[in-house]
């Protein structure tokens, strides 16, 4: 059964259609002042999903064009210049998987990412830092250990 929202511009507006315009609809329709817990969540779901790509971009699973909407141009240099030069630690050991991404908020808008994964049988580390810009997070600085 679909979900049902309060309001008759809601209602109308959302009768049959795709999923993403229901989200869209009701993301516009709620309070535009986030709480402090809402936005770590956001900046948790955002700090697994942008290492999982810069994961598979330096195992050259998708290509490092995708990382432009997550991430600032210098960090996507940066691995530009990894995939060059091979500079991706562990990279002959296998794929990468993620084991535990974890945030630390500085500020309101910024905070620190600190991941560790694992190829092979050895456990490597990601650093870095996101900040939020134009009402979005974005990936600022990377660091691959």
């Amino acid at each position: 059964m679909p979900q049902r929202y309060p309001g008759s511009v809601r209602r109308r507006v959302t009768r049959g259609a795709p999923f993403g315009v229901r989200r869209a609809v009701s993301a516009a329709c709620t309070q535009s002042r986030r709480g402090e817990a809402e936005s770590v969540a956001e900046a948790q779901r955002f700090a697994e999903q942008s290492v999982r790509l810069v994961l598979e971009v330096v195992d050259r699973r998708r290509q490092p064009d995708q990382l432009r909407p997550v991430t600032d141009p210098r960090v996507l240099a940066s691995v530009r210049t990894m995939l060059t030069q091979d500079l991706v630690p562990g990279r002959s050991l296998g794929a990468a998987t993620v084991k535990h991404v974890r945030v630390t908020s500085t500020e309101p808008g910024g905070a620190e990412i600190f991941a560790s994964y694992q190829r092979g049988p050895r456990t490597l580390a990601i650093a870095g830092r996101i900040e939020v810009t134009k009402d979005r997070w974005r990936l600022v600085a990377l660091r691959l250990f």
